[in-house]
């Protein structure tokens, strides 16, 4: 992703300069502060995306407050809340300053400011009841621990029988402190850190990663196109991962079953490639460490081959159930509307409507040269987006079979030269856009910033399931599929 232009806007006029974008089309990307030293001022950094135009807004901060952008631009009450909790900047007017991530820290201390404070106790945040009252009207709290091999999140539904009326996210159990651990000498290749970001999206923030700090460096074409295959191919195994929950959601065993089996297919040819299920350890600055020789390319287009087949019998099965459809359709809706105005992005977004793939809008690496298809759906419910995932999943083998056909011989990495500056890196992850920034300053790492996919999409979910049944939860959510290591960084 590159920066169209570059504005520097007062705080005072922050919020003009995001409507003039908004109306031509553009969204809220990123939020973040950065802080400031003796050589420059401490800044509030606003990324704006459309289709084809990225700009940056760069704001001084004269005081740790601002006019809130979260009463007409949704999309910012999250980073809002965000650069609060870890940089102590009070965004004025917010009306929604639940804990994020952090509910219980050292009184006065704020991770991603600059410099160790002396701690004068503990700042503890409980989590507060819904706010919402009425005759026969209850409240039920969830997790954060749940049933199977998921990460941990607290929900809390306000309810009267069985529809719900309100529900509350409440994450941040697995935060990590990464984006502080990234703070380090710029030329320390950090990838492997970058891959536990969120596991089962390990190729997708390394190429974030990547991107940001190799910069306009020119990587070799080979590289380009492996990148590209180990991309898609972390997206076949997510997607799977994603739309067999869906159907076990809905009772159907043998489906479900199906689906899973073809996730462990392409865990297993993973491995067979690369020595690693999850793909991890393939990517490195420069290029890629692990390459894909005949044997290996044979291997892909065999399996992948078989795969196509099987996607289409899965939708099958799973479709010419009644039962599904009528679990499917029409639950958890989020309309186009709401998607923009809250900037959800991925198959979410795309199962709303909203046609917006950074591979085709902002391609990198060899998206450019190769033809795909944006896959989506206008009615924004469960049966959408899973759809939208089926889709992807054909449309990805479809690119690996293209890279197969055009790769070209030639060396697999190069030596670059991290240069000072500013730089962004975004890629379409499985779960959609997933943006990375870094300042580096005098050779080092002063800022970096990591928007998960998963990060926008959390305040999505809690629309869509509104005026669904309880029971129905389970399945609006793994519709989602949200990632909470994603989210809590």
């Amino acid at each position: 992703m590159r920066i169209t232009r570059e504005i520097e806007a007062s705080i005072e006029d922050l919020k003009d300069y995001v409507r003039f974008h908004t109306e031509l089309g553009f969204g809220i990307a990123c939020m973040y502060v950065k802080e400031g030293s003796e050589e420059f001022e401490r800044t509030l950094e606003t990324i704006l995306v459309s289709q084809d135009e990225v700009t940056r807004l760069t704001s001084v901060l004269k005081e740790n407050s601002y006019t809130s952008l979260s009463d007409e631009f949704p999309a910012a009450g999250i980073y809002e809340r965000e650069m609060f909790e870890m940089s102590n900047v009070v965004p004025l007017g917010n009306q929604d300053m639940r804990p994020l991530k952090l509910r219980s820290i050292q009184e006065g201390a704020y991770p991603l400011q600059k410099g160790a404070k002396e701690p004068t106790g503990i700042r503890s945040t409980p989590i507060p009841r819904n706010v919402i009252k009425g005759e026969g009207l209850f409240e039920i709290p969830v997790g954060p621990i749940h049933a199977g091999v998921i990460g941990p999140g607290h929900f809390r539904f306000s309810v009267a029988g069985e529809p719900i009326l309100t529900m509350r996210t409440y994450l941040g159990y697995s935060h990590r402190g990464i984006e502080k651990m990234l703070e380090v000498p710029a030329n320390k290749d950090m990838t492997r850190l970058i891959e536990r970001i969120s596991g089962d999206n390990a190729i997708a923030h390394s190429l974030a990663y990547l991107q940001a700090m190799e910069g306009d460096a020119e990587i070799p074409l080979r590289a380009r196109y492996i990148r590209t295959i180990y991309a898609e191919l972390e997206r076949i195994h997510n997607l799977f991962g994603g739309i067999s929950g869906i159907v076990l959601d809905t009772a159907l065993s043998v489906p479900a079953a199906k689906g899973y089996m073809l996730k462990e297919r392409m865990h297993r040819l993973n491995e067979r490639i690369t020595g690693h299920r999850l793909l991890w350890g393939t990517l490195c600055l420069g290029g890629v460490c692990v390459d894909i020789d005949e044997e290996k390319a044979s291997l892909i287009e065999k399996e992948l081959m078989r795969m196509k087949l099987d996607v289409d019998d899965f939708f099958d099965m799973a479709t010419s159930s009644a039962s599904f459809m009528d679990r499917a359709e029409t639950t958890g809706v989020l309309n186009s509307h709401d998607a923009v105005e809250l900037r959800a992005v991925g198959p979410i977004a795309r199962g709303s409507g909203i046609e917006y793939d950074v591979r085709k809008s902002h391609p990198y690496e060899v998206y450019d040269r190769i033809g795909m298809k944006v896959a989506t759906h206008t009615r924004g419910d469960v049966y959408a987006r899973f759809r939208v995932k089926t889709s992807e999943i054909s449309e990805a083998i479809s690119i690996i079979m293209q890279c197969l056909d055009n790769i070209e011989d030639g060396p697999i990495s190069s030596k670059i030269k991290i240069k000072d500056g500013f730089s962004i890196g975004a890629v379409e992850s499985p779960r959609g856009e997933s943006i990375h920034c870094v300042h580096i300053v005098d050779g080092k790492i002063w800022r970096y910033k990591i928007k998960d996919a998963s990060f926008p999409n959390w305040p999505a979910l809690e629309l869509a399931v509104l005026g669904n049944i309880v029971p129905d939860f389970p399945l609006i959510n793994k519709s989602f599929d949200l990632s909470y290591s994603g989210n809590d960084l």
